[in-house]
């Protein structure tokens, strides 16, 4: 899965030269965390409420409100921007993306290409993707499936599967507690698993758990 089919491409971006204040408001307003900014089409920064909030807390304290409000003011974006900017390629995979926002401790990744910003990608839409990849918003039923970590241990689960004629919405698969064995979990197009379930521990494949969702 490419990360150009799952981000964001409607941007909201913000040049240099527009006060901190504007920033502030665009992020308020449109419900966002991070704020592109741009020259032409050219990533050169980024804003986020933190670097907002860093830069409120700058001032001396002892300046009076009305102070402190005019200096504000007078911020701008360039000025208080992150310039080292992590990006990705929108031809990378989101697997990979999601393992640099991981890794790096970051919450987006600004997708350039040809030197230009064409999206944009963020833990959100992490998070709704692997919604999406497990079927969470399906209507069916959940399984998970103990077996052992072997060449066709697979391929026999779905056969049965096959079988009750039921189809798969997701499948994936996780390490088990226990040394060499995997743990598959199933999103199964059905609210009637049990003849499922005793078919697969007939075949001395335990189910872990197993649960209508509606």
């Amino acid at each position: 899965m490419l990360v150009r089919k799952k981000m964001q491409k409607d941007l909201v971006t913000i040049a240099k030269g527009e006060r901190m204040t504007i920033a502030k408001k665009i992020l308020q307003e449109k419900n966002i965390r991070h704020l592109p900014v741009v020259d032409g089409k050219k990533l050169i920064g980024l804003v986020t409420n933190m670097d907002i909030r860093k830069a409120e807390a700058s001032p001396a304290t002892s300046l009076e409100i009305r102070e402190l409000h005019y200096l504000l003011d007078k911020l701008t974006v360039g000025e208080i921007m992150t310039r080292n900017v992590i990006t990705i390629s929108p031809d990378i995979s989101v697997e990979e993306a999601t393992t640099l926002l991981h890794d790096n401790k970051i919450g987006c990744l600004p997708v350039v290409e040809d030197g230009n910003l064409v999206g944009i990608l963020t833990e959100n839409d992490v998070m709704e993707i692997l919604i999406e990849v497990m079927g969470m918003k399906e209507k069916g039923s959940r399984i998970e499936v103990l077996t052992e970590d072997k060449p066709g241990a697979l391929a026999d689960i779905t056969r049965i599967i096959k079988e009750h004629n039921v189809n798969i919405i997701s499948v994936v698969t996780d390490a088990a507690d226990e040394p060499g064995k995997r743990l598959v979990v199933f999103k199964l197009k059905t609210f009637y698993f049990e003849p499922i379930k005793k078919a697969l521990e007939a075949a001395g494949f335990p189910v872990q758990y197993a649960k209508i969702e509606k």
